[in-house]
């Protein structure tokens, strides 16, 4: 399979997308969803005459050419996450919607693997509470999908619902499956028995104060930080010793809201790894984010004799990054029951 076919598909895809766009009148990222899902049924989806008739047959038709291409499940997924990128280009989504980059999903499904491993998990239960286009958590199923030892079950969530719809749609072109639930992740959760949950999480202040009150990192005055409430409403959530991944800006225990956070974490987590993620994968000082290992309390979980501290080098250079995983291997055995 050719670096050509990639580009072919992602050309037929583009070009289904555009048509349906203009048919529905929506944005590009809705389209994209649309697509993907009549491309995982196999058939156009019509409502009320819409698509008309020939506009039906011509999506079918470049339908078929992306399935004659047979592209192998990495490379769909770099074609859809190249699509993604593009429709939100188009749409001007706004920063907190943005893709996580593959990359960083890959980290985060090294320390999810090295973990999940050393605790001799063969069930795991997933969660990504501020899933976005689904890139995070796909990757993470994915990578630890390659490795053979888990079944893994997912779900996600957020409030947006042309992401939510995107995350199902892209899922299930992966042959995926994910249950997804739209709404406010900080609102009540119907979901139990998660044993992990990983969430690049959107930054900022939550606007609902009254749902914030019974959050022990809730501001004392004003609008609370929204990755705060996300957090610990996560690891609420999580089973005993369950582990929360999050990505989170690296100023996160600098800000003005940081000892509310601090003071929480002491009382009902575990800090067990704090790790920048690699300066190119950004593109300011100030846009720089880490990756915080928490554990709640609870089963066998016990705060681990060395915090994971550092910054991860980039994947572009394999020595060190050989090296970092090496790192996190001696660290992981802290986690065996």
């Amino acid at each position: 399979m050719s670096e050509k076919d990639m580009q072919s598909y992602f050309d037929k895809l583009n070009e289904a997308n555009s048509i349906l766009k203009k048919s529905l009148k929506v944005e590009s990222i809705d389209a994209l969803a649309e697509t993907l899902t009549n491309i995982s049924d196999g058939k156009v989806y019509v409502e009320n005459g819409v698509p008309n008739e020939d506009t039906a047959k011509k999506l079918e038709g470049i339908y078929n050419e992306l399935k004659d291409l047979g592209l192998t499940p990495l490379q769909l997924k770099q074609a859809i996450t190249v699509s993604i990128i593009k429709a939100q280009k188009d749409d001007k989504a706004e920063v907190n919607k943005l893709m996580t980059p593959d990359t960083i999903g890959l980290i985060a499904s090294l320390i999810a693997y090295e973990v999940l491993n050393v605790q001799n998990k063969t069930n795991v239960n997933i969660v990504d509470p501020t899933v976005g286009t689904g890139n995070l958590l796909i990757e993470v199923i994915e990578q630890l999908n390659m490795t053979d030892k888990f079944k893994i079950n997912a779900a996600a969530l957020d409030n947006d619902d042309a992401l939510i719809a995107l995350t199902k749609s892209f899922s299930e072109v992966m042959n995926l499956n994910i249950d997804a639930y739209h709404q406010d992740s900080i609102a009540d959760w119907d979901i139990t028995d998660i044993d992990m949950a990983v969430a690049d999480l959107p930054v900022g202040y939550y606007p609902i104060d009254d749902n914030a009150k019974n959050f022990k990192t809730k501001s004392d005055e004003g609008h609370s930080y929204v990755h705060h409430l996300l957090i610990e409403q996560t690891m609420n959530n999580l089973n005993d010793g369950g582990i929360g991944i999050f990505i989170v800006p690296s100023q996160i225990f600098q800000t003005d809201q940081a000892k509310k956070l601090s003071e929480w974490m002491v009382s009902s987590v575990y800090l067990q790894a704090v790790l920048d993620l690699p300066a190119g994968l950004f593109a300011s000082k100030e846009a720089q984010k880490a990756v915080v290992v928490l554990q709640k309390h609870g089963a066998d979980a016990k705060q681990v004799g060395n915090v994971l501290m550092g910054t991860i080098p980039d994947t572009n250079n394999p020595k060190l990054f050989e090296g970092f995983k090496d790192q996190l291997q001696d660290w992981a055995k802290n986690f065996k029951g």
